[in-house]
């Protein structure tokens, strides 16, 4: 017997192996983990650090509403030229002797405090609008951060698909390889038609496109998550990324994961947050109608250049009454009030939209669940199908043609398992991002194999 047939016969795994997982990290190598990887990804990219500041911005523009509640203390000076001689400080007797001097040279120093008394509610709604703003920027931060998180996750687990794919393509340009070896020396004794080694040698060149194609997906998907993180690519090479496990199945309904993303998910805490602030903005606008009532109080320096400094001081209260501004109060008014309608919405437009989402990606979940249970026996079948037909081919029983359709068939169906394995874990992701949960605990909790 050749002793390429009696390697084949002893070594039928190489034709129905699962495609090997990717090469895993040396001992010397800590793999990298998907919490890990989201973890980095979240300290790193720009939109995230943007977010962050945005968010450091909104606090800031809290602590100067609080500030602007206390008194107001300002300093002013001037030294003024005049064309004809000026009274040096104010006349407060008409005694000659009381009356201070004329100089074309004043020099002037006044402190100056303020506090406000009553602003018609003013203060009140700025802080409402403040706090509010800052908490949609906190909200944003969130969504920002689940949306980065489930970015990386679909990068991890597409390396993790695209690295099982290429193993497939790999596998069945090995099997071919052998098969086109085995046509060459049976067509060189003559004991088969030269047809034989032609459909081999085909079969074997889209094999091989098949296998650059996968090769060049893996590379994508590794450089995608590279970006993320913002690694080299070398950093993110399937062979280093930690294997998931399926996650279990969640227990609340279509119901209570709706309801959850309503009242938990950050896209909706953000529209929620500026409903609040618009309606903060049109309050603050109507207190502009009415009136407001200042403490005031004044610390004056006069000095004209050959005399000694006067001091003078002043103290009151100070009401201001709105009458008519041509129509500009209202016109804010009505400004405020429109953005209003519009956060709510927007408002009801997030909670249609986390709806939606949340049926769509329990759609996805069941659909890609059933494919993958019922596409990794069709693999197993196919996988021993091959196998026998391979056997067939060799006792003389069987056709090259039914062996090759089994090789491509096998590889084709493996690549699909693979794909709805990786559809179902996204689809929990998904979920979890609509209800705000994820986070690197999150995926470590969930996704991650204890060592």
């Amino acid at each position: 017997m050749p002793r390429w047939l009696l390697s084949l016969l002893l070594s039928p795994t190489l034709l129905h192996a699962y495609p090997a997982p990717p090469v895993p990290a040396s001992s010397e190598e800590t793999p990298l983990t998907l919490s890990a990887a989201v973890e980095r990804a979240l300290g790193r990219y720009p939109a995230v650090t943007a977010a962050r500041l945005r968010v450091a911005e909104a606090a800031e523009a809290t602590g100067e509403v609080a500030a602007s509640h206390g008194p107001i203390v300002k300093l002013n000076a001037s030294a003024l030229g005049y064309d004809d001689p000026m009274i040096t400080s104010p006349i407060h007797s008409f005694h000659p002797t009381e009356i201070p001097p004329f100089n074309d040279t004043l020099a002037q120093g006044s402190l100056n405090v303020t506090y406000t008394l009553f602003d018609s509610g003013a203060r009140r709604e700025r802080t409402r609008q403040a706090e509010a703003q800052a908490a949609a920027a906190g909200a944003a931060l969130s969504a920002t951060e689940q949306a980065i998180a489930a970015r990386v996750a679909a990068a991890y687990a597409g390396a993790l698909a695209r690295s099982e794919i290429f193993a497939a393509q790999q596998a069945r340009a090995e099997a071919l390889t052998l098969e086109l070896d085995r046509a060459r020396q049976l067509f060189a004794v003559g004991k088969a038609a030269e047809v034989e080694t032609l459909r081999a040698d085909a079969a074997l060149a889209a094999a091989e496109a098949e296998r650059t194609r996968a090769a060049s997906a893996l590379d994508s998907a590794e450089r995608d998550l590279a970006r993320l993180l913002s690694a080299a690519p070398e950093a993110t090479r399937a062979g280093r990324l930690a294997p998931w496990k399926t996650p279990a199945p969640r227990a609340e309904t279509r119901g209570e994961l709706q309801a959850l993303a309503v009242a938990a998910g950050p896209a909706v805490e953000q529209a929620r947050q500026q409903i609040l602030a618009a309606e903060a903005a049109r309050g603050l606008a109507r207190s502009a109608y009415f009136p407001k009532l200042d403490l005031v109080g004044a610390l004056q320096e006069f000095r004209e250049a050959e005399s000694s400094y006067v001091t003078d001081w002043n103290a009151g209260v100070q009401l201001v009454v709105p009458l008519w501004d041509g129509g500009q109060t209202g016109r804010r008014v009505a400004r405020a009030a429109a953005q209003r309608d519009t956060a709510t919405a927007l408002l009801a437009q997030s909670e249609l939209d986390a709806h939606e989402a949340v049926d769509r990606a329990l759609s996805t979940l069941a659909d890609a669940g059933a494919r993958a249970s019922a596409l990794g026996r069709a693999a197993d079948r196919l996988a021993e199908v091959a196998r026998v037909q391979r056997l067939l081919l060799e006792v003389g029983s069987g056709t090259q043609v039914d062996y090759l359709a089994a090789l491509a068939e096998l590889a084709a169906t493996r690549a699909s398992a693979t794909e709805s394995r990786t559809a179902v874990l996204l689809s929990h992701v998904e979920l979890a991002r609509l209800a705000g949960e994820l986070s690197p605990d999150w995926f470590r909790r969930t996704l991650e194999i204890a060592p």
